[in-house]
């Protein structure tokens, strides 16, 4: 039976390479003048939580919904961790410490916190409809807060200092493409597996979480090094394009884990997981 605990990490991780070829679209077309930065953060940051969807619909359509929660929890523990990591490594705590990037941490920071309290209620709480329908209120409070204190620029004016390469639009389709199909057949097989662990291995479902959610996390890890060190130059001259993007990555990231993951996955569940 240790094999399908082999098999389980094998498809998290499967799902994570596949999961690159999405970024790697969203990059593409993002260098072709399609968005601007801003709407890059958040565009990786829903395209990062793909494994986090994948692995709570997965295991809470075989009736594990506390390795889905422990999913989404630990990814958003490790997430804020990740980027903490990134940014002191970068030197970008200072230029973080902006009033201007203030919701973006408060919601980072309130999705760490939930899924911790939400571990620790009563099972029936955690499992409630109610709290699926509280949780993606909060999601869509989170969506018109952001959109009202940081309107999102056009393309046009972060375009000056790149190049656009509008060839680069039909190959983004086509990664996203091939990533999307990939996760969809990985997916498939991820909560049977998880399953098997579970009932045949003795392993908890909180365990079960939180090793998807460390592996499900390599996607942010990545993401978050490479924006920074990609904005390196720009940051020496006073530029914080990398922080809003960054941050904006780490808030689409947390709260679609938080207010749209884990509310479909206790909508699975109660359909057809116990």
């Amino acid at each position: 039976m240790l094999v399908s605990l082999v098999l389980l990490i094998a498809l998290a991780a499967a799902v994570v390479l596949l999961t690159r070829l999405i970024v790697r679209g969203i990059e593409l077309y993002a260098a072709s003048g399609g968005m601007s930065s801003k709407a890059k953060g958040q565009f990786l940051g829903y395209a990062t939580s793909i494994p986090e969807l994948v692995g709570t619909v997965g295991t809470a359509g075989n009736g594990l919904l506390e390795a889905g929660l422990w999913n989404v929890g630990a990814s958003n523990v490790i997430n804020l961790v990740l980027f903490g990591m990134a940014a002191g490594y970068y030197g970008r705590i200072r230029a973080l410490a902006k009033r201007k990037f203030l919701d973006e941490m408060v919601f980072s920071l309130i999705a760490f916190a939930i899924p911790l309290v939400l571990s620790r209620l009563a099972e029936s709480a955690a499992r409630s409809p109610w709290t699926a329908a509280a949780l993606f209120g909060f999601f869509c409070s989170y969506l018109v807060v952001d959109r009202r204190l940081n309107p999102n620029p056009p393309p046009s004016v972060q375009a000056s200092a790149r190049t656009r390469d509008e060839a680069a639009k039909p190959k983004a389709y086509a990664y996203i493409a091939v990533g999307v199909a990939g996760i969809v057949l990985a997916g498939n097989y991820l909560g049977d597996e998880a399953k098997v662990v579970v009932e045949s291995l003795g392993v908890p479902e909180w365990a079960v979480g939180w090793i998807l959610g460390f592996i499900t996390s390599l996607p942010e890890m990545t993401a978050f090094f490479a924006v920074f060190a990609s904005g390196a130059v720009e940051a020496a001259q006073g530029d914080d394009t990398d922080c809003q993007e960054n941050l904006d990555s780490l808030a689409a990231s947390n709260m679609s884990n938080l207010g749209v993951i884990y509310p479909i996955g206790i909508a699975v569940f109660l359909l057809v997981g116990r």
